[in-house]
């Protein structure tokens, strides 16, 4: 099920070069008439990493269940202290 516009946090990038890889969905290109919106995604700490545009249809929200989710909240303890993840 791929991403709705607006819907910020924790996504699995599902395909592309970064496919498979966890990432931050915070804001949104919002694209023009000729050319949709994109997906804002972080690959690493939201404002001090890279980060990569890419179709919503590409991204899977993160469900607290997921194995992914847990790496990155051990990686970036601060962070998910921030977003409230359990």
């Amino acid at each position: 099920m791929s991403v709705e516009r607006g819907d910020y946090g924790p996504v699995t990038i599902l395909k592309g070069p970064h496919k498979g890889k966890l990432g931050y969905y915070d804001d949104d290109d919002l694209g023009s008439e000729r050319r949709p919106g994109k997906a804002i995604v972080y690959l690493g700490e939201p404002f001090e990493s890279d980060y990569i545009v890419i179709r919503h249809a590409d991204l899977e929200k993160v469900t607290a269940k997921n194995i992914d989710l847990e790496r990155w909240k051990r990686k970036y303890p601060w962070l998910a202290r921030q977003l409230g993840l359990p």
